[in-house]
């Protein structure tokens, strides 16, 4: 087990992370939670900030979702060969000695074919700032 960066607590107490993705002048990169197969749904979804980052909405994390993180030269598509993808699911919760929230997680394989289709849209926007595209609605 490892743990997770990046999980923040949300006003209510519960773990979280950001989650978005877009591209740039040739790569491009995606961060998104996987729960039961579909996208997760989001707490919070920034409307105004930097672009192309991991911070454009806030999922809540529960045992069992799977952490996606894309990356790779454009086109974002699952037949590119040159796309690095790395899954790992949350496993269990904790906080460390100063009540940060910490999530394990192992790895997991999953295929680049079920990866939703909007993920591979929003990945691919030029300077995208709309998470929408890394989240359930």
């Amino acid at each position: 087990m490892e743990k997770l960066d990046g999980v923040i607590t949300t006003r209510r107490g519960n773990p979280a992370l950001w989650v978005g993705g877009g591209a740039t002048t040739s790569k491009f990169s995606a961060r998104f939670v996987m729960r039961a197969g579909k996208l997760a749904q989001a707490c919070f979804i920034a409307r105004y900030g930097h672009r192309c980052n991991a911070g454009q909405a806030l999922v809540p994390l529960q045992k069992g979702d799977i952490v996606v993180e894309l990356s790779g030269r454009k086109p974002p598509m699952p037949d590119n060969p040159e796309i690095w993808c790395l899954a790992r699911q949350v496993i269990d919760f904790g906080v460390d000695e100063q009540n940060n929230p910490i999530a394990y997680v192992e790895y997991v394989d999953i295929s680049l074919d079920s990866i939703p289709p909007s993920v591979w849209e929003g990945a691919g926007i030029y300077h995208n700032r709309d998470g929408t595209y890394f989240i359930s609605e």
